[in-house]
């Protein structure tokens, strides 16, 4: 990594910890994150309710809203089906569905609508930890209780004001991505982090968790800019600046599938080829599935499981609306996705088989 490069402001050298683990060869297994509060990781895999925990449930007639910070990406649509599928299962009515479309104020406003349904239960990820607190406060304080997605907002505390934080094993889906970069380039060259500017608790995790890894793993792999972008859509633009100034770049992190497409287009008019640049990205979406299976620049994923994180919210959620404890960090661990494991990877993400047009293109 470049002495001179320009990290994040909310950049934090990686944990003793941190760099123990991004050593080992294999992380399998191994839940890297820590919760905002310094909480361990609890296997999502390891929550279940048992059958007489479930009629309690379906007993209470419980309500939910969820609350969106935006949709339109596979990411929030597979979440929302596991989170569907799951409240269904559980009897548990769902009485709002918010989309806050990368819109704080939105967010704020959708908070205050479904403050007034009174819903046993809220689901949310909150845009912002800081500008949505008091919506969230206000909200528990009614009487409902929170369940959060991938981070907490400030000033309020786990198991007293929140059940908990469910979300991706971050730092280990960073790790995949500095792992997958290194294997498309034979583990050598220069190459660029694309990260998410806003200060946001599990982007930030996976920017760390990539640097870490390259760090301990990669001498002869080079991280010499890093750049970031505050809208998904700004992706082609800032690669567009990146490209520019370091015209012999052979790869990039590029974030997650939208900023990546744009890096995507970007490299192409700069005139790369895929292969002398290689880009890797989190979130299987399906047009970075698409574009890695027709062997274009995207050539390696790493994912988060959005159904299974899906179910573990609910799972949560429906354990704490009957009183039980619950682990207050829950964690569900990445996927690393080549175009060789495309299929299996497909698979277990969308739980279908690889569509007609990704089969083919896995064939030519």
């Amino acid at each position: 990594v470049a002495a001179d490069i320009q990290h994040p402001l909310w950049y934090k050298a990686p944990s003793e910890k941190t760099m123990e683990i991004a050593k080992k060869d294999d992380i399998t297994g191994i839940v890297v994150s820590d919760g905002q509060r310094g909480e361990p990781g609890f296997p999502a895999a390891d929550l279940k309710l048992t059958d007489e925990q479930i009629a309690k449930v379906k007993a209470g007639n419980f309500t939910v809203a969820i609350s969106m910070g935006w949709l339109g990406d596979d990411w929030a649509s597979q979440q929302l089906i596991g989170l569907k599928e799951s409240f269904e299962k559980f009897g548990i009515k769902v009485v709002a569905e918010t989309n806050a479309n990368w819109d704080d104020a939105k967010q704020i406003a959708d908070l205050e609508a479904i403050s007034v349904l009174k819903p046993d239960l809220l689901v949310s990820i909150p845009l912002n930890g800081q500008t949505t607190a008091s919506a969230y406060k206000k909200i528990h304080e009614a009487g409902t209780k929170v369940v959060f997605i991938d981070q907490a907002v400030d000033g309020m505390d786990p198991g007293k004001d929140y059940a908990a934080i469910i979300s991706s094993d971050n730092l280990a889906l960073g790790m995949y991505l500095a792992d997958a970069l290194a294997e498309s380039l034979g583990g050598k060259g220069d190459v660029a982090a694309m990260y998410f500017a806003n200060d946001f608790y599990v982007t930030n995790l996976r920017y760390e968790g990539f640097i870490a890894r390259v760090m301990a793993k990669y001498p002869d792999l080079h991280v010499v800019a890093a750049a970031g972008h505050n809208d998904p859509n700004k992706g082609q633009e800032v690669a567009q600046g990146v490209l520019a100034r370091y015209p012999n770049l052979n790869g990039m992190y590029a974030s997650w599938s939208i900023p990546a497409m744009g890096d995507v287009t970007a490299a192409t008019t700069a005139g790369r080829t895929p292969d002398d640049f290689k880009i890797v990205n989190e979130n299987f979406d399906q047009i970075v599935a698409l574009n890695m299976a027709q062997n274009g620049f995207i050539a390696g994923i790493s994912s988060q499981r959005p159904y299974d994180q899906g179910v573990a919210e609910a799972t949560v959620g429906a354990l704490t609306l009957i009183g039980e404890k619950t682990p207050s960090y829950v964690v569900v661990p990445p996927l690393k996705v080549t175009r060789k494991t495309l299929p299996e990877a497909y698979k277990t993400i969308y739980r279908v088989d690889l569509p007609a047009e990704m089969n083919q293109a896995l064939s030519q």
